[in-house]
Formats: C-alpha cells, structure tokens, sequence
C-alpha cells in the first residue's frame, strides 16, 4: 500500500516568488485531499543583537518590537494567502479544509522538522534559492539541512 498524503507542511519563506510552489502545495491538497499548514520561521535574534538592544531598548519596548515583527508577519502571511485564495477560489473550493497559518520562533531547519513532527505532516513543500558554493558552506542551506534529516518526504521548490 502505498503511504498516503494527509498532511501538507509548506514552510515559507514569504519572499516575493514563492507563487509557483503554493500552487503545487495547493494542487496536491486537491489532489490528495490533504490538509495545509502552511508555516513561516521566525528567526531568533543573535546574542550580540540581544546584548545590544538589552543595552538600549527597555524590556517593554523590546517586547512590543517582536509583537509587532509577529503581527508584520502574520499580516504578511494573510495577505499572501488570502490573495492567491481568492485568485484561484473556484478550483480551491474542492480543498477539504481552509489551510493552517502558523508563524514559529526558532531556528527555521529545526523549527520545520519540529512542526513536521508535531502535526503528523506526511510531506513538507518548501523553496530552495540559489546560494554561492561559500554560502553554503558557511551558513548551509535550510533545505539541504531539512532534506538530510527529515523522517518524512521533502519536496524542494526551486526559486531563481
């Protein structure tokens, strides 16, 4: 028997050209009549970065600052969505659920494998974007991280 598709995990990045891989994480929910969660990490700041503001912004202030960075990104996010949602809403009818939004704190390989693992997704859709070869070897690719240390398929998006 083949290992069904129920659950979808797109982890975005919500950067401009990522239209091409929602379309494929909406066409095989229709396809699968699975269901979307469709997630964005939020990096956590350095420990020279928190120094700095420690040093310079109160504890409150600092807290409203990453309430608003989170509602920047939600409204991001939603606005997205909704957009491409109401583009294709007649072919999107068929979904057998409104896709999950979810924004996260951490550091985005982990926190993709941790929601993953979390929702009981059975695939996660992201995008891959073009790195120098020094790049990748200095900061590593997300998607090559995830690729490499999943339990689950991994289907990555080209994005140029």
């Amino acid at each position: 028997m083949l290992a069904p598709i129920n659950t979808i995990l797109y982890a975005c990045d919500l950067e401009g050209q990522t239209q091409s891989a929602l379309e494929l994480v909406m066409n095989l929910a229709l396809a699968h009549q699975a269901k979307v969660i469709i997630m964005h990490s939020m990096e956590p700041l350095s420990t020279q970065t928190n120094s700095m503001i420690y040093n310079y912004v109160s504890a409150e202030v600092s807290k409203k600052m990453q309430e608003e960075a989170v509602r920047n990104v939600k409204e991001r996010m939603d606005q997205q969505l909704d957009r491409f949602m109401e583009e294709h809403k007649d072919t999107l009818a068929a979904l057998t659920s409104t896709p999950e939004r979810l924004i996260v704190n951490g550091i985005a390989s982990d926190a993709i494998q941790y929601t993953a693992e979390e929702k009981g997704a059975d695939m996660i859709v992201m995008n891959s974007r073009t790195h120098s070869r020094i790049g990748q070897m200095i900061i590593g690719s997300t998607a090559n991280k995830i690729i490499h240390h999943s339990k689950i398929p991994v289907l990555v998006v080209p994005i140029k």
